[in-house]
C-alpha cells in the first residue's frame, strides 16, 4: 500500500514537470504603456481638386535604432537606451507617413496619399529619412530631439526638384517618457508645419 502511494506521488511530479507546472505563483504581468503621435492641421485651403497635382507620401525610412516601438532616449553621447515599460503604439516612422500626407493635403496645393510609390498614378514623391528621434538628457533640462531630410521628386520629369533636412529641438517639461512623449508631439507638429511649408515653396 505504501508503495503504491508513493508511485502514485512520484507520477504527480512528473507530470506535472512534463506540462511546465509550478507551484511557484506566477509573477504579475509588466503594466506596459502605450503612446501615439498625432497632427492637427490648421485650416485647409480651398481649391478645385482637379487641379491639384497628386502627391505619393512614402513611409519615412528610420535609420538604426529607430525602426522600433520602443522609446528611445539618450543619457550619455552615442549611447541610445530604450525605456522599458513604455512603447510607441507603432514604429515613429509608420505613424509620421499618414500625418505628412494630411499635413500636405491641408496646404491645397495636393491631393496627397499615403501609398505605396507605384501604386497609382502620381506627380510628385515625398520621401523622407527619419535620422533622431529620441529624447536627450545629455543637456539639461531634456529635450526631444527630431531629424527628419526630405525629397521632392517630380515623377513626371524623373527628377528630383528639392531637398531639405529638418533639425526639431523641443524641451520636455518633465524628466521621465511621458514628458518626451508629449514633446515630441509638440515637435512633429512643427516639423510637419515646416516640411509643408518646404514642399509648397518648392514647386513654386
Amino acid at each position: 500500500m505504501r508503495f503504491s502511494v508513493y508511485r502514485i506521488a512520484s507520477l504527480l511530479v512528473t507530470a506535472c514537470l512534463v506540462c511546465g507546472c509550478s507551484v511557484l505563483p506566477k509573477p504579475d504581468p509588466v503594466a506596459m504603456d502605450q503612446y501615439v503621435l498625432e497632427y492637427t492641421p490648421g485650416q485647409a485651403a480651398t481649391g478645385s481638386v482637379e487641379d491639384m497635382p497628386v502627391l505619393i507620401v512614402t513611409t519615412p525610412r528610420a535609420h538604426g535604432g529607430y525602426d522600433t516601438h520602443r522609446i528611445a532616449y539618450m543619457k550619455k553621447e552615442f549611447g541610445l537606451r530604450y525605456y522599458t515599460r513604455s512603447r510607441w503604439a507603432d514604429t515613429p516612422s509608420r505613424m509620421l507617413a499618414p500625418l505628412v500626407a494630411d499635413a500636405m493635403q491641408a496646404t491645397g496645393q495636393f491631393q496627397a496619399l499615403y501609398a505605396v510609390p507605384g501604386s497609382i498614378a502620381a506627380d510628385y514623391r515625398l520621401d523622407t529619412e527619419l535620422i533622431r528621434f529620441h529624447q536627450d538628457f545629455t543637456q539639461q533640462p531634456g529635450v526631444v530631439h527630431i531629424t527628419l531630410r526630405a525629397q521632392l521628386v517630380d515623377l513626371r520629369e524623373s527628377r528630383v526638384v528639392g531637398t531639405q533636412q529638418f533639425n526639431i529641438i523641443e524641451p520636455t517639461a518633465m524628466e521621465d517618457s511621458y514628458g518626451g512623449v508629449v514633446a515630441a508631439n509638440r515637435a512633429v507638429s512643427q516639423l510637419l508645419d515646416e516640411l509643408a511649408q518646404f514642399c509648397v515653396n518648392t514647386l513654386r
